[in-house]
């Protein structure tokens, strides 16, 4: 999968079969509406392009808002290749937000992407003010020559399968849920970064990773999960918050690696939330910590 940021570089791979969307967390609605693209460029013998933003747009849109990505570029890109994507264009919001619908269509579309097929999902809008929708990109396609296929909504339970429910039920603490929702266990990946060393006094080293600000941190407390070091996955234990016992300030990840022995500094580790055990708390002593880490730890070694 190539990924390409300007036009030109990505005019190389043209005729295009292309998914439009923000796509933030590449969730199981997501993954059909790129499985359609895939298969439709197939069948019109032309590459499957993600056309989609390196910013979510309403950071341009609303810039005192913070907005917080269930899932990074970089996992975005990772997982849309593994689906078998060609390529992905990240765009810059701010070089489309102004433009009408069908300045969007004649000068991106067709003249920078030579498009044969579009997706779109149930619920697209597109141009100055969202003023277009799937149906007027129908109309367009029929003027200028190019399929649009809508995919509809995907439900669980009676819901709508969409970024906004699962970032929800992430700050909620709900991780045990997320699976259904993208396909995976939800995922934070970070640098591990020089912490206090409160590990070390109890005799439990964990490592902490440099947080982003701009993903999704699950509510505080005591997770259950997998941890990736080097393609290779342990099991683990994750705490989220502020180390109480220890008069911590600040938020803080930091994860027990169960049966990992070494240095992990300045090392890039990914953590695999798969359950909320309990509320960080405060213990009276070091030593009170310690011995609920340790069933903290085999709970998590007898789950799944």
């Amino acid at each position: 999968m190539v990924v390409y940021t300007n036009y030109e570089e990505a005019k190389k791979d043209i005729p295009y079969c292309i998914a439009l969307g923000s796509f933030d967390g590449v969730h199981i609605g997501h993954q059909k509406l790129l499985e359609t693209v895939i298969n439709k460029s197939k069948e019109l013998k032309c590459n499957s392009m993600v056309y989609t933003f390196k910013d979510h747009p309403k950071k341009a849109l609303l810039p005192r808002l913070s907005i917080e990505m269930i899932t990074q570029n970089h996992k975005r890109a990772e997982i849309m290749s593994n689906m078998g994507i060609d390529v992905i264009y990240f765009e810059d919001f701010a070089n489309i937000m102004r433009m009408d619908e069908e300045t969007f269509v004649k000068d991106i579309l067709i003249s920078k992407f030579n498009v044969k097929c579009v997706v779109v999902g149930y619920n697209f809008t597109f141009g100055n003010g969202k003023k277009g929708n799937a149906e007027i990109l129908k109309t367009y396609g029929n003027l200028y020559g190019f399929d649009v296929l809508v995919v509809d909504a995907v439900t669980i339970n009676g819901e709508i399968v969409s970024s906004s429910l699962i970032r929800k039920k992430i700050k909620d603490g709900q991780v045990d849920d997320i699976y259904i929702y993208l396909g995976r266990h939800y995922s934070i990946d970070g640098q591990v970064i020089m912490g206090r060393k409160n590990g070390r006094k109890i005799g439990i080293r964990t490592a902490n990773i440099d947080i982003n600000n701009g993903v999704v941190i699950p509510k505080p407390g005591v997770y259950l999960t997998s941890t990736i070091v080097n393609n290779k996955e342990y099991k683990s234990v994750t705490n989220i918050g502020t180390n109480p016992t220890f008069n911590g300030r600040g938020m803080n990840i930091e994860t027990h690696i169960i049966d990992f022995y070494g240095d992990l500094y300045d090392e890039t580790i990914e953590i695999l939330f798969l359950k909320w055990r309990r509320q960080e708390k405060v213990f009276n002593t070091p030593m009170e910590l310690r011995l609920q880490i340790i069933e903290d730890i085999n709970f998590r070694l007898n789950y799944k």
